[in-house]
């Protein structure tokens, strides 16, 4: 089977597995994953090279072309060229996204447990982030709306950095929820930057809609970060692009991007590897898709068969599965022992996702079915010998 081949990526600079220095350690953390990228986007960077020149270029009519299609057979989404703005890679764009739309000191909210970038950036940019914990409800994550709108009203917050998929509970936000979360923002003038990296990595039925999508409104009072990164494997060649439909958020970001000398210098490679995963790259991404369907369908029955004493977060999208340890009784640092030291599976510990991640861990199925198998054994038997 395509994904069922097992590849040695210790001694490549690959920070999932090199960073440990340890060839005992199973890597289950760094959300990158385990499996080649479809072959016609190595083909296409292959041709690229061979014209032998890198400089400047313009983005292709085709360029456009393939972002354009792919959103309206994916999410029957219609964008239109002008829409489309691009970043040296999705922290960036939203870096520069804050920068552009907010101003020092103001405050911008995330929904807890957070994506640990974000914490980074906004603290970096001088702003300050105030959270809104999402509740955990019968092995699901819901938005406290209410909670949500009083820190809106209240705390004079400028910006929502929507993560959806969740990251890292993995939810996907249903239609109706991205409206009320958008009426709630434009009633009290927030502005909504949607980060859907995760966005191509469904299971269970469950359908990803692009924020910007869910009605005009919607469009006009917020900014879609996305990329072909999680879901192609293409994190290394860094690249975001940014679907802007408010002609004065545009303006505002492309001024933006001239002063960090943005606006022209595209990485070539970058440009390609996109066009040709969206363009070709679909059947490659359906098969990938159905294979981590049966990855979470695996490690969901091994823990409830072996290991109950941890709990499934179910995620409904992206490669990442969150696991609720706290039946564990354990500390961050005891889990980090249990998980890394003991049964040497380096997973990713919850309370990098602020205080409402403590006594959880996130671990990646996005490897060879045989090599996930291993990893679990090896939790089992640790936990076994508690």
């Amino acid at each position: 089977m395509l994904f069922d081949e097992k590849i040695n990526r210790l001694n490549t600079n690959s920070i999932k597995w090199d960073r440990y220095k340890n060839p005992e350690i199973i890597a289950m953390g760094t959300a990158d994953m385990d499996f080649k990228s479809p072959g016609c986007v190595t083909q296409a960077l292959i041709e690229r090279a061979k014209v032998g020149m890198f400089a400047y270029e313009f983005k292709s009519d085709s360029y456009y072309q393939a972002i354009i299609n792919w959103y309206k057979r994916r999410y029957n989404w219609d964008l239109r060229k002008e829409w489309i703005a691009n970043s040296p890679g999705i922290w960036a764009g939203m870096r520069m996204c804050v920068d552009t739309f907010t101003k020092l000191g103001d405050k911008i909210i995330v929904s807890s447990p957070y994506y640990h970038p974000v914490a980074t950036i906004i603290e970096k940019s001088g702003r300050e982030m105030i959270t809104s914990s999402l509740i955990l409800n019968n092995g699901k994550y819901y938005m406290d709306m209410m909670d949500f709108e009083s820190k809106l009203a209240y705390e004079k917050t400028k910006m929502f950095i929507l993560i959806n998929p969740q990251n890292p509970t993995g939810r996907v936000f249903t239609r109706d929820e991205l409206q009320q979360i958008g009426e709630i923002c434009k009633k009290h003038g927030v502005m909504v930057v949607s980060d859907e990296v995760h966005a191509n990595i469904t299971y269970d039925g469950h359908v990803h809609i692009p924020f910007a999508s869910v009605s005009e409104d919607l469009a006009m009072q917020s900014i879609v970060l996305a990329a072909p990164s999680k879901a192609f494997n293409l994190q290394g060649l860094t690249y975001g692009i940014l679907i802007i439909p408010n002609s004065e958020y545009r303006e505002m970001y492309e001024e933006t991007m001239c002063g960090y000398d943005f606006d022209f210098a595209t990485n070539v490679f970058s440009m390609r590897a996109l066009e040709a995963a969206y363009s070709q790259g679909e059947p490659w991404l359906n098969e990938l898709n159905a294979y981590l369907q049966g990855n979470l369908d695996y490690l969901s029955n091994y823990f409830e068969t072996y290991i109950p004493q941890i709990k499934v977060i179910r995620p409904e999208g992206a490669y990442m599965v969150w696991l609720d340890c706290r039946g564990l009784g354990m500390q961050p640092a005891q889990l980090q022992h249990l998980f890394y030291d003991k049964a040497k599976v380096a997973l990713t510990g919850g309370e990098n996702f602020g205080t409402d991640g403590e006594g959880f861990q996130r671990i990646n199925i996005a490897c060879a079915r045989s090599l996930l198998e291993e990893a679990l054994k090896r939790i089992r038997h640790i936990i076994g010998s508690l």
